[in-house]
């Protein structure tokens, strides 16, 4: 175990744990810019370590009954086709195109991709507020909108690891105002344990997976997920979550 990597994945756990801001935005950047982590090796390793957290996840909304079977099915529908085009994209530019160019690339990507969710978050936290009176409806009618979010953010998660949670909810919110967010939360949490296995054995059989910082990370990250979410219950995250916002629109800015 690398100790470097364990603190690292300890900071993101607990930053995760207090202000819910996924731990892939996070993590892509840190091992990136401060642990030279080559950007295809970031990609891979992140979606790996994030496997056992988002099936625990999914499993904890599931026996909480805040998972919509329906809108997860029809992201599911969307995401897998979405995470193996983008897994034959990879694959076109791993064979195409030269290796320098290619982390080049992909870093680029997960700039843009980090930049997006900031957006994205940020329009979260605002429709939130104000839909959070309405009262929940059949996601029947919204099926074709529903498959199309499954396909961009399953392309966009094997392309750059991010997207399973920072994109998803902000578009869920969008496409479907009347349904309970609690719903949304738990039905994007287990489309990301569908979607981000697939995208992760994908990137395994490219060799883009570092087992040693995978369980560094996870034997950091686990006790700094616990840590944090008992201190969200006794502090105010919005300022975190300000700083957060700033950090990763920096981090962004690096990486583009």
């Amino acid at each position: 175990m690398d100790p470097r990597i364990a603190l690292a994945g300890f900071i993101v756990g607990t930053i995760t744990g207090i202000s819910g801001i996924g731990g892939s935005s996070l993590l892509a950047p840190v091992l990136i810019l401060l642990l030279s982590v080559k950007p295809t090796m970031a990609v891979g390793t992140d979606l790996m370590y994030s496997v056992p957290t988002k099936i625990l996840a999914a499993f904890v909304h599931a026996r909480q009954q805040t998972v919509d079977r329906r809108l997860t099915t029809a992201l599911a529908l969307g995401g897998i086709p979405g995470a193996l085009a983008g897994l034959g994209v990879f694959a076109l530019l791993r064979a195409h195109v030269a290796t320098a160019l290619l982390q080049q690339i992909v870093r680029h990507a997960i700039g843009a991709a980090i930049l997006c969710a900031c957006v994205a978050m940020v329009a979260m936290y605002v429709l939130r507020a104000r839909i959070a009176t309405r009262r929940a409806v059949s996601v029947r009618g919204a099926r074709s909108r529903t498959v199309a979010i499954g396909f961009v953010v399953g392309g966009l998660v094997a392309v750059t690891s991010i997207g399973s949670g920072s994109v998803t909810l902000p578009l869920l919110l969008l496409a479907l105002p009347a349904v309970a967010v609690r719903r949304l939360i738990g039905s994007e949490i287990a489309f990301a344990a569908i979607v981000v296995p697939v995208a992760a054995l994908g990137h395994t059989s490219f060799g883009d997976v570092d087992w040693r910082i995978t369980g560094s990370l996870l034997a950091g990250s686990l006790p700094g997920v616990y840590l944090g979410s008992r201190l969200c219950m006794k502090i105010d995250e919005r300022p975190l979550r300000a700083v957060i916002m700033v950090i990763l629109a920096y981090a962004a800015y690096r990486l583009l």
